[in-house]
Parts: structure tokens; sequence; C-alpha cells
């Protein structure tokens, strides 16, 4: 076994097994009551929140690919990405994503597409996540001035990623980190060629914004709706479980567990390390700790669920919908795949 997997396995069994002693302290009663507060009617709803996300964001994925793969497609492929994404650290599920649009599209439209879809990510996400944070400023007057400082501060550096990937794309810095690629031995094979596809790639997204401003808007809107899926999530899994907080509240909750996950999503394992850290979170914050592991224990298996029912159907053969965007060679013409967005 590789030392990286073997790493990756000791971490995601450690946070799942701290998680349990973490539910454990709480009270397997006290949770098990706390699930049987929520019923069936919230639970079904809750279903309906995520696959709703599930759906905008892949109905984002397709309108970046320029509907040339099918609806059906684009969320499932976007599903078993954020299945990935859920135990392997370092965005590993966007990797997946490029893999199965390979074989529809070839490696530079698979890859592009999947970075600009990153790259709009990377910029709805901390502007709904600000959002938040602002109503939480104008509504929480109960709430300590100084944890309301660090939450807006903390969401304010969450734009960082979006600013560093824009210079890394601006700059052509694809091509420049292939070239480094160039002088490991087993990467050796070929450097020139994936230089130019790495410019092609570059080339591509700079110009996404110019070419198809249209397009930019709906991929940023589609985004924004699939975040407040979460954001609504958050106020009726805590309404079920009997918290009676504001909506200022939630809307901390929600900016401040959020801008958690750019912290958690460096680390070897997602699952168990965010139910976690929400105990310590929502103490932070003034809310019941208890109720804010349970509320992320919920979600997550919700996550998991409505997720998990799609991603079988990525691994399928899909057809082609359509021919390339206007103005782009076609397959036959350039014999690498449809052009990219």
């Amino acid at each position: 076994m590789r030392r990286k997997t073997l790493v990756q396995l000791v971490c995601v069994t450690g946070s799942l097994a701290g998680l349990a002693w973490l539910l454990g302290r709480i009270g397997w009663v006290t949770v098990g009551g706390a699930l049987h507060r929520v019923g069936w009617s919230a639970l079904a709803i809750l279903m309906l929140l995520g696959w709703t996300e599930t759906g905008a964001d892949g109905a984002a994925l397709w309108v970046i690919m320029g509907q040339r793969l099918r609806l059906g497609f684009a969320v499932t492929v976007n599903a078993a990405g954020s299945m990935l994404n859920l135990i392997l650290p370092w965005e590993s599920g966007e990797v997946l994503k490029g893999t199965l649009l390979h074989g529809q599209f070839g490696a530079q439209p698979a890859v592009s597409g999947t970075i600009i879809w990153n790259y709009i990510f990377k910029l709805s996400r901390p502007t709904l996540s600000m959002v938040a944070a602002l109503c939480a400023w104008a509504l929480c007057r109960e709430t300590d001035g100084f944890v309301l400082g660090v939450i807006l501060v903390a969401n304010a550096l969450a734009f960082v990623p979006y600013l560093g990937l824009r210079v890394f794309i601006r700059y052509g810095a694809a091509a420049g980190f292939l070239r480094v690629l160039a002088f490991i031995p087993i990467l050796r094979r070929h450097p020139g060629h994936w230089v130019e596809v790495a410019r092609q790639i570059d080339r591509e997204v700079k110009l996404f914004w110019h070419e198809r401003p249209a397009a930019y808007l709906k991929v940023f809107c589609l985004q924004i709706v699939a975040r407040m899926t979460g954001w609504v999530s958050y106020y009726l899994a805590l309404r079920a479980l009997g918290a009676n907080y504001s909506f200022g509240q939630v809307a901390l909750a929600y900016a401040t567990l959020n801008v958690a996950e750019y912290v958690v999503a460096v680390l070897p394992a997602r699952v168990g390390v965010s139910e976690g850290s929400s105990f310590f979170l929502f103490k932070f914050l003034g809310l019941d700790p208890v109720l804010g592991v349970i509320m992320c224990v919920i979600l997550r298996v919700r996550t998991i669920l409505a997720n998990g029912v799609v991603t079988p159907f990525a691994f399928l053969h899909w057809e082609s919908a359509g021919p390339a965007l206007p103005g782009r060679q076609s397959e036959e013409e350039k014999g690498t795949g449809p052009g990219c967005p």
C-alpha cells in the first residue's frame, strides 16, 4: 500500500473514531432523541434540498461545456466528484470529474471545463458566505462584537483562493507548472506537447468571460443557488432539532462553518473532521454545540445519500448531446475532441 493511501486511511479512521467518541460524550440517547425529533417530513425536504444542490452544480458544469454533454451526465459527474471530495483531500474529486469528462471530450476540454467550474466556484461560494456574515453582523445584536468581527475577517480571507487562482490563470501558470513537472523522470515524456496543451487551457480559461459572459453569469447563479440550499438546510435542520434560533444566528453559523471548510480542505480527511469542529465553532458562537454536531452529522449523511444515489450513473456510457459550439472546430476537424468553452 502506498504511503499516501495509508496516511489517508489512517486519518479518515482517526477522524471517524474522534467523531464517534464525541457523540459518545454527548450521549447516544441524546443523539437518538434529537434525530427522532427531526421527523420524516423534515428529512424528506432535506433530501430534496440535497438533490437540488447536486442538480444546480451539475447544471453549472453542463453550461460550461456548452451543453455538449447530457445534463444527466453532468449531474452524475459532479456528484461523483463531490463524493470523492468527502473522503480524499486536495480536491481529488475534481481530478475524477476531469477524468470522466475526458472520455467524451479529450484532455484539454475536460481539464479546462473543470478549471472554469472551480474558478467560478471559488468566487460564488465566498460571495454567499460573506452575505451570510453581513446578515449576521446586521441582525445578531446578542452576539459579541469581537466574534462577529472575526467571522467577517475570515469570510473576507475566503476570497484569497479565488484571487490566487485568478493570478495562476492570468499569467499562464499552468504551462509553467508543467515545465517544472518535465524535470520529474516519470513525467518527462513529451513535455513540449503538454506545455502546449497547458497554454491552450490557459487561453480558454482567460477568454471564457470575454467569449461567453452570459454563460459565466449562468454558472455563477447556478452555483449560488446550490450554496443557498446549504444555508436553507442549516435553518431547517436546526428548527427540526428544536433550536429556536433567529435568521441572523443561522446565518452566523452558516458563515462560520462555511469558512471552516477551507481549513478542513487541506487536511488528509474530511468525514468526521467537519462534524467534530462544529462542536467548538458553535460553542465559540454562543450556540448549542451539541445541536451543531448533530446538525452536521445529519447534513453529512444527507449529502452522502443524495450524491451516492446519483454517482454510479457517472460510470455508465453516455452519448454526447450535441455538436461543438458555434465558431469552434469540430472533433473531426481538430482530431482532439470538441473545442473547450
